[in-house]
């Protein structure tokens, strides 16, 4: 792994004089087991963050940068039964510039109503969360996109749009965020060309000593017409040393009512130990969701 790691380090050294390499990434693998109605199953899952970044930046003067990101997820599959869930820069592969002003990226990333929903979620949007199941996380990510954000004090602006071809519509995505002392709070939304896929999402999280507080509310519009979604996610997470006890619970007005809790115990600055469960209730269906799981996850 080391021989691996300074490979790439001197590899992308060579981009510039004066460029500075980055390599960092977690691996989260869970032992899970989910009952969807009558049917259980059990299987080791690998948190979709799971990633290795490689960043790039470089000094341009005068308070400007250029810099370069390519993150690929880690995924367990391999190739002996013709399938992978590793494909390089999956997750993100920018090129942009930085200054005192703000920022534009160029290439595929997130896209700012999903982060509006992840940042405010006392499980993040990771293993276990019932963000998904409260609101439309809308895909998650955008390619062939442009990624602009600029701040003025505590206020922040972001403008995301993908650019696709002949037969795909573009998407655009927003936000508009605030501090105010211990509370961030954030407005976003989703829309994609024709307006008929449309999320607005409010969201608001704050920081009391030890504990964390989230809240968050969708409103989702989607093709078919008259069909509307709205979700609402209230969390808290504890700290107690060690050890992190998290959430959450929320409802929609389409009668799904969810929630799950969580607790963390870090081994170190880099590893923890996790367990979650996840309940999910889908009125008028057979298909309720109860998942349990143990996790391990390390930073690098």
């Amino acid at each position: 792994m080391k021989k691996i790691t300074l490979a790439a380090v001197l590899a992308l050294a060579t981009l510039g004089a004066g460029a500075q390499v980055t390599i960092d990434g977690k691996y989260s693998i869970w032992g899970d087991s989910t009952k969807t109605g009558s049917a259980r199953t059990g299987t080791m899952v690998t948190d979709p963050t799971s990633n290795i970044r490689f960043g790039v930046k470089e000094d341009l003067g005068g308070g400007l940068s250029a810099r370069a990101v390519v993150e690929t997820t880690l995924g367990t599959t391999n190739s002996v039964d013709g399938t992978s869930n590793t494909q390089l820069g999956d997750r993100q592969s920018t090129v942009g510039l930085a200054g005192k002003m703000g920022s534009i990226d160029l290439g595929r990333n997130v896209h700012s109503e999903f982060l509006a929903i992840a940042n405010n979620d006392s499980f993040s949007a990771l293993y276990g969360s019932i963000a998904g199941d409260v609101h439309n996380l809308r895909g998650l990510r955008f390619s062939n996109g442009a990624f602009v954000a600029t701040s003025l004090g505590p206020v922040t602006a972001t403008y995301d749009r993908s650019n696709n071809g002949a037969g795909v519509e573009d998407v655009t995505s927003a936000s508009l965020g605030a501090a105010l002392g211990p509370v961030n709070g954030v407005v976003a939304n989703y829309v994609n060309a024709a307006g008929t896929e449309k999320s607005t999402v409010v969201g608001a999280n704050a920081k009391l000593g030890g504990t964390n507080v989230f809240y968050s509310h969708s409103d989702n519009h989607s093709a078919t017409v008259g069909e509307t979604k709205k979700g609402d996610l209230i969390g808290a997470s504890q700290a107690f040393g060690a050890y992190t006890a998290k959430a959450s619970y929320g409802r929609t007005n389409t009668e799904v009512k969810a929630y799950n809790v969580g607790v963390d115990y870090n081994l170190s600055k880099r590893t923890a130990v996790g367990v979650a469960y996840r309940v999910v209730d889908l009125a008028g269906t057979t298909n309720d969701i109860k998942q349990v799981g143990v996790g391990l996850t390390h930073r690098f």
